[in-house]
């Protein structure tokens, strides 16, 4: 596992806007015109969108199948989700690719900039999860923060390509500056978040979690 530095008034800020993320209405609730649901399928889970961000522009994220979180390491949250440790039952064998949460931290920005924009809210997203290990017992449960998503299909592990379904590992990106976050919403790309990590203001570094989404990545209509 991959080590990062990260910052503590970036992880303070977290802390102070995940305290205060009271909506935790059932994924069956109106979402937002971000977040489409169609149907149902696998098990019962939603069916539906959410856009991200690859390599300089918007796609479309079609979900098929629920989140996928298993013990251990062990969860506070009933969704047995948590961040800041790895986890070590993955939802199938080899390597999986990493879709990074954009999570402002300590301020609100445009709702139109983020993809899930209500708290504990999104499509085929845990509700909950443990933030535990990084803000202490406190945040063994709590709604899962508003944030936007980064992918990038150039990694070789990535299977972003051809529509083709499947697990994506969730990698949480604390951002505690506006200024940094409009510089993401412009840039759409991980090389831009790894610039903004390497001038080290603004911006934690990638920190893991036991989460994966199911989904496939679509050219944004």
């Amino acid at each position: 596992m991959q080590t990062h530095t990260i910052s503590l008034s970036a992880l303070f800020a977290m802390a102070a806007i995940v305290a205060g993320c009271t909506d935790q209405r059932s994924p069956s609730e109106p979402l937002s015109s971000k977040t489409s649901v169609t149907a149902s399928a696998h098990g019962g889970a939603s069916v539906g969108f959410t856009d991200g961000w690859e390599n300089g522009t918007t796609v479309s994220f079609f979900y098929t199948k629920n989140f996928f979180c298993a013990e251990p390491p062990e969860s506070g949250a009933p969704t047995q989700c948590e961040v800041g440790e790895d986890g070590t039952v993955d939802p199938r064998p080899g390597k999986i690719p990493v879709l990074y949460v954009m999570t402002p931290t300590g301020f609100t920005p445009d709702v139109s900039t983020l993809q899930c924009p209500i708290a504990g809210n999104c499509i085929d997203h845990p509700s909950t999860i443990d933030l535990s290990r990084v803000f202490g017992p406190g945040f063994a449960d709590v709604p899962l923060p508003p944030h936007s998503h980064i992918i990038d299909s150039e990694l070789p592990e990535s299977q972003a390509n051809g529509g083709q379904a499947g697990w994506w590992e969730i990698e949480v990106i604390g951002v505690s500056s506006p200024a940094v976050w409009d510089q993401i919403v412009a840039g759409k790309s991980l090389a831009t978040v790894r610039a903004l990590q390497a001038a080290g203001v603004g911006i934690t570094g990638d920190i893991r979690s036991n989460a994966y989404l199911f989904f496939s990545v679509r050219p944004k209509k």
